[in-house]
């Protein structure tokens, strides 16, 4: 099993045992994980349906291309996601992969991200399916798990009323949480400030001392902090390292911003007691901005669905309840 296999063995005569090598490893371990980006290194060797199954998670954020060797490597397949999360990220331009699509004959609505994904497509190919009226027309959902266990409320009913058309079900049992007991209920915390850029100075001046607070009574710092731009996730964690609130608070404060701290998208598939949603935009001018963020339920439904006792909204009301989605969460937030 000298590199698992992902190397010649020296003959194509010995090659030709690398599968078995894996059937053995899989005697052992029933379930190997890796990336998209180092299937085609890690299984160099392995021919069309020689493994039994595939497991993606994650699938609504995948590319669609991404999955193909190893879809093909498999017999069968699994495919777990949620379309209305964060969406694949696109490194190209949209007018170049259109008219990649246009040349190749291939429709950009069906097969492109970031409006196609691995899940898009597992759902327009499964035999088995829900169709769902939504506002922007009718969806088909590949055997839709509509039970959700993971939030309290306003965090359910504000997720499920943005993205789910009220379908799920609330099947999670009250808990108590040592955050929301110091800082109160989930709620909006209004800052009417200007910034440079996205970032609002006095947005994460609130925010820390939010923290303080927390860290004042000893409470296990069980929480993200996020934002829709990097501008601010990069000024946040700044100001937390020189802050030094973390110090003897955390094990390691320099890791520990980089995996607590951050925009959205890193935080999908992820859950905590608390979430901090530093908004950011503070400006009036910053209108487009604001839009992109609540443009689509997507961002605004991963962001507040992390927590599962309380999240905390810091930002200028009056410039992003207007903002496409964010008018549900004015209405869901005191």
């Amino acid at each position: 099993m000298d590199g698992f296999g992902t190397r010649s063995l020296g003959s194509e005569e010995k090659d030709a045992l690398i599968p078995h090598l894996w059937s053995t490893l899989f005697l052992l371990v029933p379930v190997v994980s890796t990336t998209f980006a180092s299937v085609s290194r890690m299984f160099p060797k392995i021919g069309p349906e020689e493994f039994g199954w595939l497991l993606v998670d994650e699938a609504g954020q995948a590319l669609p291309q991404a999955a193909v060797g190893a879809l093909i490597r498999t017999k069968r397949a699994i495919v777990v996601g949620d379309p209305i999360q964060i969406e694949p990220v696109v490194v190209l331009p949209d007018q170049l992969t259109e008219a990649m699509c246009h040349q190749f004959g291939v429709d950009p609505v069906i097969y492109s991200p970031p409006g196609a994904s691995v899940q898009t497509l597992a759902d327009s190919a499964t035999e088995y399916y829900g169709t769902f009226e939504t506002k922007l027309g009718m969806r088909e959902v590949g055997v839709p798990l509509l039970v959700h266990r993971r939030c309290e409320e306003p965090m359910f009913g504000l997720s499920n009323a943005i993205a789910y058309e009220n379908l799920m079900v609330q099947a999670r049992t009250a808990k108590t949480s040592a955050i929301r007991n110091v800082l109160g209920p989930s709620r909006w915390i209004d800052v009417e400030g200007h910034g440079q850029e996205k970032w609002c100075q006095q947005e994460g001046q609130v925010l820390l001392g939010l923290l303080r607070q927390l860290r004042q009574q000893d409470i296990t710092p069980d929480f993200y902090i996020v934002t829709p731009f990097v501008v601010v996730q990069d000024r946040m964690r700044e100001m937390l390292r020189t802050s030094g609130l973390l110090d003897g608070w955390v094990e390691n404060p320099f890791a520990w911003i980089y995996e607590r701290v951050g925009t959205v998208h890193t935080v999908q598939g992820r859950e905590a007691e608390a979430v901090f949603f530093i908004l950011g935009a503070p400006n009036a001018e910053q209108r487009g901005a604001r839009g992109w963020a609540g443009g689509r339920p997507n961002l605004l439904n991963v962001a507040v669905t992390r927590a599962k006792e309380a999240v905390y909204v810091i930002g200028n009301r009056a410039l992003w309840k207007s903002a496409g989605v964010f008018q549900s969460l004015d209405k869901f937030l005191p």
